[in-house]
């Protein structure tokens, strides 16, 4: 197939030198094929969500993809869904919905089949572009994002039928489907796909979840970044921990506690190591990250990173053919209909900002859990629509419309071909 010739945003040779100085498993869904996939969810995408993760949203966006939307393909638009808000305080959600908004349309979102936060706000978005684009036969959506931030739960709120299968485990979504979504919005679900972001250590992909755990050789020097972002209670908590010297200590407190002990009888510090980044990576280690300008940002790098990351990625093309330098054209209804999204995205974010956010019970604690109580501050909160009455009415509404559709779930060929003939 045609995507198959064509290399990754790293250059064929790029790849294969930096494959063979980097352990294989580092390389995981940077394969030509899911980065085939990426551009084949882009092609077909009126609207793109980036699904970032609320505990470490900026160290989960690709900048590559922005900026690749940006020169090439101005007219389809771009959302960024805030997953696993109740993994971080409300207040840390809202500082993030803040500070992305200025950037692009953010939502904040609970994937949860019974108890979603998001999910009425970002199907009335997608609702109201559907409405106003008359000249499109139905309007698709497509997720992107690291592996391990949610994309296939996000889908299942949203549909709020089971249809992805959900691990926590980097790569699950391997081949995609169109999924009916409401009257004329689709839904593509699309592979997890790992972008390979320069500025990235080693560590930086096992903390992110781009790495499976059992394949690490050596998960031991991983342990240290967690000691560093995850404040002492937090692992305290997690480990019936009174305290530790070093890494080294920790990890043997860990490995005897779950009674993990090697042929001589010494603490197995590799399976410990490997228990607590599952952990990590499942969310059972409370840590959140705050917007620049905030107290707390733990990541020194980060800020060097970012303001290296774009020239990183200046002049490379993501497109087949290196793309026309303006990109697609854009017509005024594409200008309309951004004007659109970024006012339906404002009321939400008034609205997310004033709602009572959803955090696991009891997982934060002292400082980290102001706000979070029920007595919540603020007295607007009462009088918001909560989120999912919205979604259930949404779907109620959708289910009187769609009464005479059948539901369809598409595949691949029979979407292009509607495409060809309908766009």
């Amino acid at each position: 197939g045609g995507d198959m010739g064509r290399p990754g945003p790293m250059g064929a040779a790029g790849m294969e030198g930096r494959s063979a100085a980097r352990d294989p498993v580092f390389e995981k869904g940077q394969s030509r094929r899911i980065w085939g996939e990426l551009y084949k969810v882009i092609d077909s995408s009126d609207v793109l969500l980036q699904v970032l993760d609320a505990r470490d949203p900026m160290g989960t966006r690709c900048r590559h993809l922005e900026s690749h939307l940006k020169r090439n393909h101005r007219q389809k638009h771009l959302i960024f869904v805030l997953n696993k808000c109740d993994l971080v305080p409300s207040w840390v959600t809202k500082k993030w919905l803040s500070a992305l908004s200025e950037e692009y349309p953010t939502i904040a979102f609970h994937a949860s089949i019974n108890n979603p936060f998001g999910k009425g706000s970002l199907l009335g978005l997608l609702r109201q572009l559907a409405r106003m684009r008359t000249d499109k036969q139905y309007i698709s959506v497509g997720m992107v994002g690291y592996p391990n931030v949610g994309k296939s739960s996000v889908i299942n709120t949203l549909r709020s039928k089971k249809v992805c299968n959900v691990a926590p485990i980097p790569g699950e979504t391997k081949v995609w489907q169109y999924i009916t979504l409401m009257k004329r919005i689709f839904l593509i679900d699309c592979p997890g796909v790992v972008y390979a972001d320069k500025g990235d250590t080693e560590t930086d992909a096992v903390l992110k979840g781009v790495v499976r755990v059992e394949k690490l050789e050596d998960a031991t020097e991983y342990i240290d970044e967690i000691i560093n972002r995850v404040k002492p209670e937090y692992l305290r908590r997690a480990y019936k921990l009174t305290g530790w010297k070093d890494a080294e200590d920790f990890l043997g407190q860990v490995a005897l506690g779950a009674g993990k002990l090697c042929k001589g009888g010494d603490p197995d510090l590799n399976t410990a190591a490997k228990m607590v980044l599952h952990d990590w990576q499942r969310g059972k280690i409370p840590f959140f990250t705050l917007p620049e300008g905030c107290l707390d940002e733990k990541p020194e790098t980060r800020r060097k990173k970012e303001s290296t990351d774009e020239k990183d990625h200046e002049g490379e093309d993501l497109s087949e053919d290196g793309g026309d330098a303006d990109g697609d054209p854009v017509t005024e209804l594409d200008k309309k209909s951004q004007e659109l999204v970024a006012s339906k995205a404002l009321e939400a974010l008034e609205h997310q900002q004033k709602a009572h956010i959803p955090v696991q019970e009891g997982y934060f604690v002292g400082e980290d859990a102001k706000g979070d109580s029920d007595e919540d501050s603020d007295e607007d909160a009462s009088d918001v629509p909560d989120d999912d009455e919205d979604a259930d009415e949404t779907e109620k509404e959708e289910d009187e419309e769609d009464s005479d559709d059948e539901e369809l779930d598409l595949d691949w060929e029979s979407v292009m071909a509607a495409m060809n003939s309908g766009n």
